[in-house]
């Protein structure tokens, strides 16, 4: 696959998507002004409705015409005159208004008496308020007024024209209503203009419809019985200061409905539709629709955060980003009808939340499909070895193809990962694989071994500088592999040496694919010490034989030519020193052949009790001793004291420190032998009572051919190979050495080797 084909790609991928976001908020734009969705809304408003139940303020009081009353005063409909002993009964507790919630449009013409009793009463009272009804034949609509002499007495008129939507349900009323030229106001209002009520809130004229905040379900308003109050049985002033409301609530003589508050199938009588309607305007609970571009602004709002948060998120964050967006509408719209007293409709919104994650995920399908097609076929193109022929795939769909395509590739892709590991993990030298960021990929056991590990798991994920950070350069003394080399992808090839002291060969190389981009870094740390060492080896052989042993060889040579000049007569100093200095070279070669067998030769270890190692040292350096009369002590050791060492390398190591310490040490003087655990070590510990060791020395002493005495001391004789071969050793066996020295008050050497368990 091309470059350009890679970077095309996500590029329509985005614009594809930018166009799925256009079209899904046109839609929801459009279904939001247009109310389409208005099913769903509705239930929604309902919800909210009925959920927000409040407390009465009380101002609001029904008599209701109830089945006790029709048992009590007969069928329906009752004498006028009985409506105003009413209306008298009531005006006696100084009610704020009266609404009397029954049409009186004709003249009794059975009693005409008592349309001048109930006008009388109407008079009386003052605050009695009477019904408009509206009735529609086809596009003809009439008005239903009521009769002249009792309209000329009441206080106020509204009509009572109840809005049923298409399923029945009241949910909103028109605060006014036209009809035959003239405005009429809703009941509500002219009863609140009747009462005249301090603190009762008065709506705006302009405001034409109105949802009915219901305060409860039916019978949520307290009731007193028509009859109740015809007989006196009321307490008093129960209707003081009270709107109250006269309407009918018995079965068969009252209108019914079905409100957002209904349960079971509860309808509730018109009557108390308009208690919820004059509650609702008393303690200012109202409700208004929202507008369009209200619901616009909600609605495009948490449908363009779930587009961009799907743009951003995973899938499974992005489902559940969609399901809160969903809940966080609904209950945004809960908390502003509460609030505000605008009930919004969010179910277009709500629809497009739904719409999203399946879009998207066709979308993301797609996408996935088509590149993992490409990719598998670009893989084909530049691997041959992944062109295996795949499983038979004729009846599955195209998705069961791509997984399949898409699996072969994986387990192909897997083995030649693993091909690459093994190759890597074969290597002898430690060799790491990191990606651009310094991050390690591939680890080799070479490279476990090297940084102490016991799997190259525990390599693995782990950042590459803090893990080299002790490998150096020789020159800098700074770390090979640092920050700033990341940045830059240039081959280098440097030595070095880590915290170990350990010789490094450091080639640090990076990585490039077939588009020649930078995708990580191959690192190989190659132990060169046994090669400097075998340099180092090679330098001393050369010094040896140039300078150290060729010195004592040619003062033979000139003493075998001074002879020449006078051969009748061989003086017996010649003789002394040809002899002197044949001792020395065989001293100088025998010490020279030691050191290099206890570096590279090959150890037998065995169980060796040290301490009858070190008396067997003892005795034989007894002569050498002797004749300066040192005494050689040896004090108390431990009763087992194994150890699994070479015998002979062994011996001759601590004969070289008894033998330093004789040298060094003045006549008639002591050195002590010891032998103590120290740790996980025996400590073979010489003490002499010689010159001392300056703190400067001792970094030279275990050097090969360093002889730090000579300048002070320059009659002490010496090869300077003795202590380098009492490290060597040492080293071979897993141990050390060590000196503690003060100038003129002697020195005391510790040979430390693994106590055998």
């Amino acid at each position: 696959m091309t470059l350009s084909h890679l970077s095309s790609a996500p590029s329509r991928s985005k614009l594809l998507w930018l166009l799925i976001s256009g079209t899904i908020l046109a839609l929801v734009a459009l279904l939001s002004q247009q109310r389409t969705l208005i099913i769903a809304d509705d239930l929604i408003q309902d919800f909210t409705i009925a959920s927000q139940q409040h407390a009465l303020t009380g101002k609001v009081i029904i008599v209701a015409i109830d089945d006790d009353s029709i048992a009590t005063f007969g069928r329906w409909p009752w004498r006028r005159s009985l409506h105003a002993e009413l209306l008298n009964r009531i005006s006696e507790q100084h009610p704020a208004a009266i609404g009397l919630d029954i049409l009186f449009s004709e003249a009794d013409l059975q009693h005409p008496e008592d349309d001048q009793l109930l006008a009388a009463a109407m008079e009386k009272s003052g605050v009695v308020i009477l019904p408009v009804v509206f009735s529609e034949t086809g596009r003809l609509q009439h008005v239903q007024v009521p009769h002249p002499l009792l309209s000329r007495h009441a206080a106020g008129m509204g009509h009572v024209h109840i809005k049923v939507d298409y399923d029945g349900v009241v949910r909103s009323i028109h605060m006014q209503q036209d009809a035959d030229g003239k405005h009429h106001p809703h009941f509500s209002q002219a009863t609140l203009d009747a009462a005249n009520h301090p603190g009762v809130a008065t709506p705006s004229p302009k405001t034409q419809t109105q949802l009915i905040p219901y305060a409860g379900n039916a019978g949520y308003f307290p009731r007193i019985s028509y009859r109740d109050v015809i007989e006196g049985r009321i307490p008093d002033d129960v209707f003081k200061d009270k709107l109250v409301l006269v309407g009918a609530t018995a079965t068969g003589i009252g209108d019914q409905y079905a409100t957002p508050v209904s349960r079971d199938g509860q309808l509730m009588p018109g009557v108390e539709i308009l208690a919820n309607i004059l509650e609702s305007q008393l303690s200012g609970h109202l409700l208004t629709p929202a507008s369009p571009w209200q619901n616009i602004l909600l609605n495009l709002t948490f449908v363009a955060l779930a587009l961009l948060g799907f743009m951003l998120l995973s899938p499974l964050w992005a489902l559940l980003l969609s399901f809160s967006l969903l809940l966080l509408l609904l209950l945004v719209t809960y908390i502003i009808a509460l609030s505000c007293g605008i009930l919004l409709a969010p179910s277009a919104g709500g629809l497009g939340l739904m719409l999203i994650y399946p879009l998207w995920s066709w979308h993301r399908l797609d996408t996935a499909a088509r590149f993992l097609a490409s990719e598998f076929e670009s893989f084909k193109r530049e691997f041959p070895m992944l062109s295996t022929p795949l499983h038979n795939t004729a009846f599955n769909d195209f998705l069961d193809r791509r997984i399949n395509a898409l699996h072969e590739a994986t387990s192909q892709l897997q083995g030649m990962h693993r091909f690459i590991s093994d190759s890597v993990n074969g290597l002898p030298d430690p060799t790491l694989v990191c990606d651009p960021h310094g991050i390690i990929r591939i680890a080799n056991q070479a490279a476990a071994r090297y940084f102490g590990v016991h799997s190259t798991a525990i390599l693995l994920q782990q950042p590459l500088i803090p893990l080299v950070s002790d490998i150096h350069e020789h020159q800098a003394n700074q770390p090979v592999i640092n920050a700033q080399l990341l940045q830059a992808p240039v081959e280098i090839e440097v030595e070095a040496r880590d915290g170990k002291q350990r010789e490094l060969l450091i080639k640090f190389a990076p990585c490039k694919d077939a588009s020649g981009h930078h995708i990580g870094w191959i690192l190989s740390i190659i132990d060169v010490s046994k090669l400097w060492q075998a340099e180092r080896d090679r330098d001393e052989a050369f010094r040896f034989i140039t300078h150290d042993i060729r010195a004592p060889l040619s003062s033979i040579i000139s003493l075998v030519e001074l002879q020449k000049l006078t051969p009748d007569k061989i003086e017996e100093r010649w003789l002394g020193m040809i002899e002197k200095h044949a001792d020395n070279a065989l001293a100088l070669a025998d010490d020279f052949v030691q050191l290099t067998r206890a570096k590279s030769g090959h150890y037998q270890l065995n169980d060796i009790n040290l301490e009858d190692l070190l008396h067997e040292a003892i005795d034989d350096a007894w002569i050498q001793a002797y004749s300066r009369d040192i005494t050689i002590a040896l004090t108390d050791a431990p009763p087992e004291v194994h150890a699994r060492v070479d015998r002979t390398l062994f011996k001759r190591a601590i004969a070289n420190l008894l033998s330093n310490a004789i040298k060094f040490s003045p006549d008639h003087a002591t050195i002590t032998c010891s032998i103590a655990a120290e740790g996980q070590y025996w400590s073979i510990a010489v003490k002499d009572s010689g010159i001392g060791i300056s703190p400067e020395a001792q970094s030279q002493l275990f050097q090969s051919f360093s002889r730090i005495h000579q300048q002070s001391h320059p009659h002490i004789e010496g090869t300077g190979l003795g202590l380098a071969f009492v490290h060597a050793v040492a080293a071979r066996h897993q141990g050390e050495v060590r000196v503690t020295s003060v100038p003129g008050a002697g020195s005391t050497f510790h040979l430390l080797v693994p106590i055998q368990q």
